[in-house]
């Protein structure tokens, strides 16, 4: 599954999503920035072919071309799946270590920034607080919150942590943060941090080798929820939360993987870490490009992909359906049980018509596709 940048295991996973810097390619950079915010960017991505795709209706599942559009198309989907074993499990791997980073998925990016908001204690003066720190194997992480335009930045120039480099910039603006918090313990809460996410990251390793930049912008809308604690001076405080929820909408997101390159685009996707029934699900939908299938088809998650029990590697439920406007006909991948543990896929002909092809594939002959 290496040629799927979706993925920020590379990072997924998606994301996610080569290098800019320290032993990547491309361009890049670090520098100054004003106030001491350091710079960092990476060459900009050039976008995969877009032209809609034809499904194939002769051969159906047997095509190889039918093959390889669903199977990239639900890896994709997946993608975009937090690696958190479970909503809590984020507080505790909070820190912004590259190998950390490593495995996250876009979504566990976007939680991990949205903690920062949610847990960031504003300045009374509105005044920029800006904090660098170095990166155990070279590099820094800066981190500054700009109270007075609602918005932060964080900045990794060239920041080494056991061998896994990161380097570049995620930044939100329009940042809002609401509230409402039990009065004693035990009682129920939720904070719900909204705001405009641009990301422009690249993550580079070299054992397994993998280089990976992620670029783009979109609006988010993180919700925490979980039980009020007993704090240290006596009052009480929002506990771990026991739930998180993650919506992300936007335009246009790239991810380059070497020569892989990926595009979602009008895409609206959200993801559900719920610790009370044991489970991760994504739903939503957008239009996916890729240099693998050369061109663009559109996926429509429903019914939600689900991982339970949380952090599994695959889906236990869930389908994708993958339409283009170049075919009459569809793709419906649906994750079974029996007989293979994998998915079914089904062409149609016609969207409205019936199954003409049908084929079960493993999980091992997804991933390989």
């Amino acid at each position: 599954m290496t040629k799927r940048t979706w993925a920020f295991r590379f990072l997924t996973t998606l994301l996610i999503f080569g290098l800019a810097a320290c032993g990547g390619s491309g361009g890049g950079g670090g520098g100054g920035g004003g106030g001491g915010i350091p710079t960092a960017t990476n060459s900009a991505i050039a976008p995969p072919p877009t032209t809609p795709v034809a499904i194939t209706t002769a051969g159906g599942v047997t095509s190889t071309t039918n093959q390889s559009i669903g199977a990239n198309a639900l890896q994709s989907s997946s993608g975009a799946l937090s690696n958190a074993t479970t909503a809590s499990g984020l507080v505790a791997q909070a820190d912004n270590s590259g190998t950390q980073a490593q495995r996250d998925t876009l979504a566990a990016i976007v939680r991990r920034h949205a903690e920062k908001l949610k847990d960031h204690q504003s300045s009374e003066t509105s005044a920029v607080q800006v904090a660098t720190q170095p990166c155990s194997g070279g590099g820094t992480l800066t981190v500054a919150f700009d109270d007075a335009n609602l918005s932060a930045t964080e900045v990794f120039v060239s920041c080494n942590e056991g061998g896994t480099v990161i380097h570049g910039t995620l930044s939100s603006s329009n940042v809002g943060v609401s509230q409402s918090l039990g009065s004693t313990v035990g009682s129920p809460y939720t904070v719900t941090v909204t705001a405009t996410f641009t990301i422009d990251l690249s993550i580079a390793t070299t054992a397994p080798a993998s280089s990976v930049v992620t670029q783009g912008s979109f609006t988010f809308t993180a919700g925490f929820s979980g039980n009020m604690a007993a704090a240290p001076n006596g009052g009480v405080e929002p506990g771990v939360p026991n739930r998180v929820q993650i919506s992300m909408s936007g335009a246009n997101l790239l991810t380059s993987n070497g020569t892989v390159r990926e595009r979602l685009s009008n895409f609206s996707i959200s993801v559900d870490d719920n610790d009370a029934l044991g489970r991760t699900t994504i739903s939503g939908g957008y239009t996916y490009a890729s240099t693998i299938i050369g061109g663009s088809v559109t996926v429509n998650i429903s019914p939600a992909l689900v991982d339970q029990p949380q952090g599994a590697l695959h889906p236990s439920s869930g389908a994708v359906t993958i339409t283009s406007p170049a075919s009459l006909g569809k793709i419906v991948l649906t994750v079974i049980s029996i007989p293979v543990v994998g998915v079914r896929v089904d062409v149609y002909a016609d969207a409205n018509g019936a199954v003409t092809d049908t084929a079960n594939l493993t999980w091992a002959q997804v991933d390989a596709l």
